[in-house]
């Protein structure tokens, strides 16, 4: 198959769309991405590319094609240009390709504006589409970024609603996505909950990491260093710990980093909380699988309270117990299956947990690491669920070629 794929993020941006693509290749099938120049988190280009900067269009076995979009920058102003020029820039990709693919996919982390190149490609060569749903809009305007303007939401609904009605399939990264989708009218046939998967880790002759002290009960965040994630009530945590074994560890960057950085200082913490930085994803994995607890939060609100995050899977493929200050769907599949250990997002909850974690015998922790992993076994496995995406994409294209 030739697949098309829109995604304002690829490689070296790290994105599960980037293992995707690769392993789609691998099985053989085409794949061209149409993206912006890499930016993320920083908000500026990276070092080595630019607009007036040659740059590889292959990227194992991937065809990249770049199109113009000016970094986000810190300030609204600059998201609303970054948002703007994605769609301006890869409309006008659309309107001078003639190549005709079997399907188009799109990779939808905010904002969804992503969808519209993609729409146009549809309409232009009739072939189906397949949205992959990753955040809720006009949702998270209204509750992450906390704006609620009548005449914006009505917009961006007129927006979704025209993306929706494009796409043969919306692949939900979890189930209160696709219930949300129910509940706003769009066709069940439609619906499809298509969890991100994880690849495999590497842990091949992997070492336990040396900053891990023998006697403390280490805890790993790995992920992006957001807002959206409430570290902060972690930071809190660890002041309230502190004089127990209980140590944190941050892997990975984000906006939020130079925040909490800050905050560990202000709060006296620096011995129990450390921040690893950006690492490769193998790196990251041996620091997830070497911990005792991994950590897992978000704010809360109903948004993220019905998303499963990609850090998740990761977790269960490390085979690590979960320590979870989230509600939703995330926290039931923690708690269901006996996987780790959750509390609300409150700090005197979360210290209470985490003295309760640590204080799990050897026994009660490699039963949770055996079922976290047995689960992520059975549901969230890259072969299994790429397959399941051919299968979907196979169908399509023929029900439109009839």
């Amino acid at each position: 198959m030739k697949i098309l794929v829109f995604s304002q993020y690829f490689y070296p941006e790290n994105f599960r769309i980037n293992t995707l693509c690769r392993e789609l290749v691998m099985r053989g099938h085409e794949v061209t991405v149409v993206t912006g120049y890499p930016q993320y988190p920083y908000g500026r280009i990276y070092d080595g590319f630019g607009f007036d900067i040659p740059y590889e269009n292959r990227w194992n076995g991937v065809t990249i094609c770049r199109v113009k979009v000016h970094p986000r920058g810190s300030g609204l102003l600059g998201m609303l240009r970054n948002t703007v020029d994605y769609v301006v820039q890869a409309n006008r990709w659309v309107k001078e390709c003639r190549d005709k693919f079997d399907a188009v996919y799109v990779f939808e982390v905010s904002p969804v504006t992503v969808g519209l190149p993609a729409v146009r490609y549809k309409k232009k060569f009739g072939v189906p589409m397949f949205f992959n749903l990753q955040d809720l809009w006009p949702e998270n305007v209204e509750e992450v970024l906390g704006i609620r303007f009548a005449p914006l939401t009505w917009l961006i609904n007129r927006i979704v609603d025209r993306i929706y009605g494009a796409s043969n399939k919306i692949l939900c990264a979890s189930n209160g996505f696709a219930q949300n989708l129910r509940v706003r009218g769009v066709p069940e046939d439609k619906i499809v909950f298509w969890p991100q998967f994880c690849m495999e880790p590497n842990l091949k002759d992997a070492e336990k990491p040396e900053v891990y002290g023998e006697d403390t009960f280490n805890i790993v965040f790995a992920g992006n260093l957001g807002d959206a994630q409430g570290l902060d009530l972690m930071v809190d945590a660890a002041r309230e710990l502190k004089g127990t074994p209980v140590r944190w560890y941050l892997v990975g960057d984000g906006r939020a980093k130079a925040r909490l950085e800050q905050k560990v200082l202000d709060c006296g913490v620096c011995e129990e909380v450390t921040f690893i930085g950006r690492v490769s994803e193998k790196e990251a994995d041996r620091y997830v699988h070497f911990a005792d607890c991994a950590y897992l939060s978000f704010k809360d609100n109903k948004i993220f309270n019905m998303t499963l995050p990609a850090k998740l899977q990761t977790y269960l493929a490390c085979g690590t117990p979960i320590l979870a200050a989230a509600g939703g769907e995330s926290a039931r599949l923690v708690s269901e299956n006996g996987i780790g250990f959750v509390c609300r997002p409150r700090l005197e909850e979360l210290v209470n947990t985490a003295r309760q974690a640590a204080s799990m015998s050897r026994q009660e922790r490699e039963a949770m690491s055996a079922a976290a992993r047995i689960y992520y076994e059975q549901h969230f496995t890259m072969d299994d669920l790429v397959t399941e995406l051919e299968t979907m994409l196979r169908f399509e294209i023929k029900k439109q070629e009839c």
